[in-house]
């Protein structure tokens, strides 16, 4: 099953996403979503229908249509987080305020699949954005060697192709790799130093690490 969360309608200015049309009149839809099966998800397909701010259905002003197919490609391996996936430009018009998700229908590497609609679509809160590793070695997503490595990932990694591509091989594997070793001995010594090296070589070079708040990137 795939567990939805953070789902908006807005658009991207400058890589900032902001909420309502833009300029051209244009809506966007970004959302995150998790793989909570023990199967590795393939194509995930998201049918959604916007409305104005009396709660009627709109249509698109230049293709006309209402409901739309959103597509994801994976692969998604099980417990994996796809975090603030974006669809550029969905529909065209001003008067779209707010959006249904009415069908969800995920196809699996096995050649299995599901379709959920309504009640049967699962909301959550999914697990906090990366740092799955330190934060099985630290104990805490909310720590101070945490703290400093996120500000790395969100303005350094984050600021290149490269390191976004990183982040996102990153999330793709790390989270089977904590929930298949993350207590383990042998998993905390293998990364315990290769981290503390990191995060003293941070410090040293400013970046702090006092409380923090995950950038959308």
């Amino acid at each position: 099953m795939i567990i939805l969360g953070n789902l908006q309608l807005g658009h991207k200015d400058l890589d900032v996403w902001k909420p309502g049309p833009n300029s051209a009149g244009g809506v966007s839809v970004q959302m995150t979503f998790q793989n909570d099966t023990q199967k590795t998800v393939k194509y995930v397909y998201f049918d959604v229908v916007p409305y104005n701010a009396v709660k009627d259905a709109q249509s698109c002003t230049i293709s006309g249509k209402t409901k739309a197919e959103l597509s994801f490609t994976g692969p998604i391996e099980p417990g994996a987080t796809c975090w603030n996936i974006f669809w550029e430009n969905v529909w065209y018009n001003r008067t779209i305020t707010t959006l249904d998700l009415v069908m969800v229908e995920v196809l699996y590497m096995d050649g299995s699949s599901e379709k959920l609609t309504g009640a049967n679509i699962k909301y959550g809160d999914p697990p906090k954005a990366g740092c799955y590793v330190a934060t099985a070695v630290y104990g805490s997503y909310d720590c101070p060697q945490v703290w400093t490595l996120r500000r790395f990932r969100d303005h350094t990694l984050a600021a290149s192709w490269y390191g976004r591509s990183f982040i996102r091989a990153y999330y793709a594997i790390s989270p089977t790799l904590v929930k298949w070793f993350g207590r383990t001995a042998w998993f905390q010594k293998l990364w315990r130093g290769p981290l503390d090296r990191l995060v003293a070589r941070l410090r040293d070079e400013g970046v702090a690490d006092t409380p923090y708040q995950d950038r959308e990137w």
